[in-house]
């Protein structure tokens, strides 16, 4: 929200996304508000639309209060802006008036100068010259209070280019080393305006060439930093120094690029305002048509506005046009229009101008007695304002109404002197010669000739001195033409310059982007190890970085003797190509592998039919590289595009960039793929080494009971023929009946007792024994696990002297996977009897399970044997890692165990060990496998 509070007087065009605004519901809104305060100058309409919108959205906005408040303050602005523009200058000091009264309830400093400077621009319009200087004086003290230095140095710019206009002598000196006499390192608002300052202050100051280079430069900067109002000033501006140089033809170019602004701009007030500085322009240069029809405009342009400072303007330029054009009646309607509305207003300098041409007026229609009074009343109000340079030309004017209303010649000489005896007070002034000549002739007249003589020989000096300084004026303005044609030049070489250096950073700046993210692709692809995998993430960063509509990768067989098609797609379209003998003469794949080098066609040489993938569309740039690692080739990949010269350097560094990863991948995943076939054969050894262990150890334990059994069947089958022989000799008694009945009973509950221990037997092995990769999840309690996986070793354990007790809480249920838990448990078990307990008589292990957490279980498996050196420890659950190398053991047990726990079981498996204090496995297991 920085911008809100920090806002530059004149941004350009701003994007529109709002960076730091977390609510959702507030970004749209927001990003209509900035771009409404970005682009005020540049579309008016639309940035006003979007303002309306903010702030009838207000109440909407999940924003903080104060925020929201300094939000509906900016737009309000902007509204106030926009209708200053439009020349509707009541609503825009309304719309001022509450800017800054909401910004002063926001404390907003920065806001409230943004506001006091808009009103310097209304009191402009409106010719309100102390009004002007006060605005200025309070933006500024606002911007010093919100510790706004560049702001603050922008606005000290504008006063003192005001002041030049009041008195430009005192503002020199005045403004003398307080401000930068260089544009060099201020940002491009301050840059601007120093520039429009110092052209402002050299063209009073009568150095033309001067002023007009720092004019041009603060026109640049002006357009650059969006300061539109600031260029058709500074336009206009040029147009005034060129005219004053004697260099009609670019005044009048200058002014009219002004012009073409404002009406790009489409502001009522800058278009008149053009059209009026420019038909004054036309008129001074005799070209009068043209400066009547510009003059007529801006009084259509601003017929809405009739009390604009800029229709007065108009007024009066048209009605000088028209009394130069001999037309008195039209000229005198103008000129009394211009001062009634200059009355209303309180222009004063315009209602003297109205005077002054009313004057004239009357007198061409020889109604002196009206010219007398109005050349009176102009006079009076001259005086008022202190305009000596029109009380002599009002002083000369009285002195003619005087002769054409056939007053004494005493009264005519009386004015003309009085005139001369003005214009040679005034400091600076030169008197017009015209003047001093029809004094010289009253005074001839009325017979002081000696008077007359040296009035005659003043007019004939300034005429003498007039012409000079108009050559000089021309040789000046030859001189300025060429220097500013040279400073074009210059500006244009720099241009080029600045261009050439900025498409080397803009190349280097691409180059750098396409290394980052060929690195970023390189990671990407190296860390695949599915040649499918590798394919698809190939297919779509060749796509994004390449013109390509058909993309293969050939891939080196075992033998080394031909090529494959192991991926292929043209258009979207999957293809296989035929294989390609390595020796194969006109085959680019073939002579990659061979030698070992990249092909690109299409720029120097032409793609040859063999070339392309049979079976596609005509391909005009085509590209073959080798798929190397180190100097062995496993393959080649092509790229084809049907675009002429479609591949160039650029190209060809990201298509072997691409080429050495795919390499790198491919390899990885066919060492990845035998790797993992070998790991799946050890694996497959290792269970059924384990299984055969449980087998043997079964069937131990299970011809206890059977061999139990088939004794007890044995006697049952004796007594029960023994006993049939005696029923067949003699009757036997009940007692008798009793006593076989009994012992066949007996011998039955012990074989039924043999026969469910193997049935459980039995089916602990197979609870131990199940293929992980066909079972099924379910429900199972773990303590009745661990029992079956102890009763399973049990043969192993006595044999191996190792006592295991289980603590294990009953009741506890996991869901997910028995078998491979179980398998998981007699690896860990195996390898305890296996390693910890070697050469050993006895030992002890402790299997215990308790919670973790609401959705955890922690199983411990902890032996009092041997231990581990740090060394073993680090690598123990290395694949193929083993301390009994040779005597049988293959090093995956471990690395199994892991991989179960980690990728099926969804847990974690952790050792701790010390020599000689035994080791501890655990296992952190979620209640629920994912």
């Amino acid at each position: 929200m920085d911008w809100l509070r920090r806002p530059a007087l004149f941004p350009g065009r701003l994007a529109s996304a709002v960076a730091g605004v977390d609510a959702p519901p507030s970004l749209p809104l927001l990003a209509l508000a900035r771009r409404a305060w970005a682009e005020r100058q540049l579309d008016s309409r639309q940035a006003l639309s979007w303002a309306a919108a903010v702030l009838e959205g207000l109440p909407t906005l999940d924003l903080p209060a104060a925020d929201a408040r300094l939000l509906g303050a900016r737009m309000t602005l902007v509204r106030a802006e926009i209708h200053l523009q439009q020349l509707r200058l009541d609503e825009a000091e309304q719309g001022m008036k509450a800017a800054r009264a909401q910004f002063e309830a926001c404390s907003d400093d920065c806001g409230l100068a943004d506001a006091c400077w808009l009103e310097h621009i209304l009191a402009s319009d409106r010719g309100d010259t102390q009004g002007l200087r006060r605005a200025l004086l309070d933006a500024l003290a606002c911007a010093e209070r919100a510790a706004e230095p560049d702001r603050a140095l922008f606005l000290r710019i504008v006063l003192a280019r005001s002041d030049m206009f009041r008195d430009a002598e005192e503002a020199r000196q005045a403004w003398a080393g307080r401000l930068p006499e260089s544009i060099e390192g201020l940002s491009p608002m301050c840059a601007a305006a120093l520039a429009d300052y110092l052209g402002v202050r050299e063209g009073l100051l009568s150095h033309f060439s001067l002023s007009a280079t720092w004019l041009e430069q603060g026109f640049e900067l002006a357009l650059a930093s969006g300061q539109l109002r600031r260029a058709m000033a500074l336009a206009s501006n040029l147009g005034y120094t060129f005219t004053a140089s004697s260099d009609y033809a670019r005044a009048i170019d200058w002014l009219q690029r002004g012009l073409e602004l404002a009406r790009r701009a489409g502001w009522p007030g800058s278009i008149g305002l053009c059209l009026a500085q420019t038909g004054e322009a036309m008129r001074r240069v005799g070209q009068v048509g043209a400066a009547r029809e510009l003059l007529q405009e801006c009084l259509d342009t601003l017929s809405g506005h009739p009390d604009s400072r800029t229709i007065l303007l108009a007024l009066s330029y048209l009605g000088q046009v028209e009394l130069d054009s001999g037309h008195a009646p039209q000229a005198l309607t103008l000129f009394e229009t211009l001062v009634r509305r200059a009355l209303l207003v309180g222009s004063s300098d315009l209602r003297l101008d109205g005077e002054l041409g009313r004057a004239r007026c009357l007198l061409r229609l020889q109604r002196p007695a009206e010219a007398r009074a109005a050349a009176q009343g102009a006079q009076d109000l001259a005086r008022q304002l202190q305009q000596q340079a029109l009380q002599v030309e009002l002083l000369w004017l009285q002195a003619a109404i005087a002769r054409a209303a056939a007053a004494p010649p005493a009264e005519v000489l009386d004015g003309l002197l009085e005139a001369s005896q003005l214009a040679a007070v005034i400091e600076g002034y030169r008197p017009p010669p015209a003047l001093l000549e029809e004094t010289a002739e009253a005074l001839a007249a009325a017979g002081r000739h000696q008077e007359a003589y040296a009035s005659a020989r003043q007019a004939a000096r300034v005429r003498k001195d007039s012409l000079s300084d108009e050559a000089a004026k021309r040789a000046a303005a030859l001189q300025l033409h060429q220097q500013i044609e040279t400073l074009a030049a210059e500006r244009e070489h720099l241009r080029r310059l600045a261009e050439a250096e900025s498409a080397r950073a803009r190349a280097l700046e691409d180059a750098q982007q396409v290394l980052s993210h060929l690195s970023r692709v390189g990671q990407e692809i190296t860390a695949e190890l599915v040649a499918e995998r590798v394919f698809d993430s190939l297919e779509r960063h060749v796509h994004a970085m390449l013109h390509v509509a058909c993309m293969a990768i050939y891939l080196l067989d075992e033998a080394g003797t031909q090529l494959y098609c192991a991926f292929g797609v043209e258009e979207g379209q999957p293809f296989v190509d035929p294989p390609v003998p390595v020796d194969a003469p006109h085959s680019y794949c073939a002579r990659c592998v061979r030698e070992r080098c990249s092909f690109v066609l299409g720029v120097d040489e032409q793609p040859h039919a063999d070339s392309q993938v049979p079976g596609t569309s005509q391909m005009l740039s085509v590209m073959f590289a080798p798929l190397m690692i180190g100097e062995r080739v496993v393959g080649v990949m092509t790229v084809q595009s049907p675009r002429a010269a479609a591949y160039g350097q650029r190209e060809e560094l990201i298509f072997s960039s691409l080429c050495a990863y795919a390499a790198i991948a491919l390899d990885n995943a066919r060492a990845y793929q035998r790797l993992s076939e070998l790991q799946r054969h050890v694996m497959a050894q290792e269970k059924l080494a384990a299984l055969g262990a449980m087998v043997a150890g079964v069937a131990h334990e299970l011809n206890t009971p059977i061999g139990n059994s088939l004794l007890v069947s044995s006697a049952l089958l004796s007594d029960a023929r023994d006993f049939e022989a005696r029923v067949n000799r003699e009757p036997l008694r009940r007692s008798d009946w009793q006593q076989h009945a009994t012992r066949s009973r007996e011998g039955l509950e012990v074989i039924e007792r043999c026969m469910d221990t193997a049935a459980a037997l039995v089916r602990s092995f197979k609870q131990v024994a199940v293929d992980r990769s066909a079972e099924q999840r379910r429900r199972y309690e773990l303590l009745e696990l661990c029992q079956q996986c102890h009763q399973s070793l049990g043969l192993m354990l006595r044999r191996a002297g190792v006592q295991l007790d289980i603590a294990v809480p009953a009741g506890l249920l996991l869901h997910g996977y028995p078998g491979a838990l179980s398998q998981v448990l007699v690896i860990l078990i195996n390898n305890a009897v296996t390693h910890a307990f070697d050469g050993r008589e006895q030992g002890l292990m402790r299997l215990e399970a308790q919670l973790n957490g609401p959705h955890q279980v922690q199983l411990s498996l902890r032996d009092d044997g041997a231990g581990m050196s740090p060394a073993v420890l680090k690598r123990v659950f290395e694949p193929f890692f083993t301390t009994k190398f040779g005597q049988g053991g293959s090093g995956l047990g471990l690395s199994i165990c892991l991989n179960i726990v980690e990728t099926l079981l969804g847990g974690r498996i952790r050792v701790s060990s010390e020599p000689g204090q035994g080791s501890c496995f655990t296992l952190e297991l979620p209640l629920i496998a994912p």
